[in-house]
């Protein structure tokens, strides 16, 4: 069969990067709702679809790829308050499940299922994040696959919708403090809300905001914007003993960032912020893993490629008082979790497999590898974002699609 392509027309763009003279004659078709290049993109369709469907292996590679599919999912359960959390896929669901327990090893129900939230399954659930106590859970919705994000919140013993909404919200952080009356969040200034998920410019001057529950997003708190440097995002963290806040400046997707960090006082915002530059260049990348009082443990690749553990002393924060916790190695040091308040698991990409080990926190000193089979890779209930162990086990899962299936267990934590 001859396929007779149409032909897109060239325009005269040309311009100078690097000192060099590029064509760029497509360039109209960056612009995904212009009558022309949609016009263009029918006129393919028109062409590509009828050949797909005719295809003679079309229906043996897509019976193959359900049958490859099609089997339980389960992600390591987690506790928040006093209830546990784990995500469930039956097989073929087009968004995960997350499901409530009570206990590790009790029946779990489900609390949030996105794939009732359209008939086409594509609204996806991405960021959760819990209040310190458990009770109210801010999660984010995306249509379709946009960046763009919607955050609700529910309560975790009524399943109740909040009526707090936040809109314009992408590339964000979620982090409450710890009189669990709000959170921060990232915001961009309002945009156009037709092409939303769709459009090709870039979005500039994103903005760090703190949301009072019961409150309307116009009330929200602005805590930090970069008029001066459109294209820099400010993200940011609560340490775990919630009197600090830790902000990432970041300015695309190269691991370097920023640190600033400021007191939080018991209860509300400060008065105003007034942020501590820890960090005041993008040299290297920096990551929040844990705090004893004044002292903070950094994940970073500072002259450590294969990333390395330091502490910063907030009141003595200059670099040449950093202290080397856990000196870079061979392998790649791919996260860390604190746990009990004194322990590290460590997780190493080892000869294109994951290794965990237990580490004291303020020595850094190795105490035990845990002994678990091998798998590509490990997805534990230790891991950043996932700060609870079970006090006395470590929960871990690994997919092995070689076998098709699902390693999972627990194995008893050091002391």
């Amino acid at each position: 069969m001859k396929l007779e392509y149409p032909a897109p027309r060239r325009c005269d763009c040309t311009e100078t990067l690097h000192s060099h003279q590029v064509e760029d004659p497509y360039r109209w078709m960056e612009d995904p709702d212009a009558a022309e290049t949609q016009e263009y993109v029918n006129a393919q369709n028109k062409i590509t679809m009828p050949y797909l469907e005719e295809c003679c292996v079309k229906k043996v590679f897509h019976e193959k790829l359900v049958d490859l599919f099609d089997f339980p999912k389960q992600g390591c359960p987690f506790k928040r308050g006093d209830k546990f959390y784990y995500n469930f896929n039956s097989g073929l669901q087009n968004q995960y499940v997350l499901h409530q327990q009570d206990t590790p090893d009790s029946p779990g129900e489900v609390f949030l299922d996105p794939n009732t939230l359209s008939e086409d399954g594509t609204i996806s659930s991405g960021c959760t994040r819990f209040s310190e106590d458990g009770k109210i859970m801010a999660y984010t919705l995306s249509v379709s696959g946009s960046d763009w994000k919607t955050i609700k919140f529910m309560r975790t013993d009524t399943k109740e919708e909040l009526e707090d909404v936040l809109e314009h919200v992408k590339f964000s952080c979620l982090s409450w403090t710890h009189d669990n009356k709000g959170l921060f969040y990232n915001k961009y200034p309002k945009a156009d809300t037709s092409d939303l998920g769709t459009e090709t410019n870039s979005n500039i001057h994103q903005k760090l905001y703190y949301h009072r529950l019961g409150t309307s997003q116009s009330e929200d708190v602005l805590c930090l914007e970069l008029p001066e440097e459109p294209h820099w995002m400010p993200g940011c963290e609560v340490s775990d003993c919630g009197t600090i806040l830790l902000v990432y400046i970041s300015k695309g997707c190269e691991p370097v960032n920023k640190l600033w960090v400021h007191d939080l006082p018991d209860q509300g915002l400060p008065e105003q912020f007034n942020f501590t530059k820890i960090v005041d260049n993008f040299d290297a990348e920096y990551d929040f893993i844990a705090n004893k009082g004044r002292v903070f443990y950094l994940k970073t690749n500072l002259k450590a490629d294969r990333y390395k553990l330091i502490s910063v002393d907030l009141d003595n924060p200059s670099q040449e008082n950093w202290k080397e916790i856990m000196a870079e190695k061979t392998s790649v040091l791919e996260w860390i979790g604190c746990v009990r308040g004194n322990l590290l698991v460590t997780c190493y990409m080892e000869d294109c497999v994951n290794r965990l080990y237990i580490h004291q926190l303020e020595s850094g000193s190795l105490i035990q590898a845990v002994d678990l089979p091998r798998a590509p890779s490990w997805d534990t209930a230790a891991e950043a974002g996932f700060l609870y162990v079970f006090q006395v086990h470590v929960v871990y899962q690994s997919w092995c699609y070689l076998l098709h299936g699902l390693i999972k267990g627990r194995r008893q934590l050091y002391g």
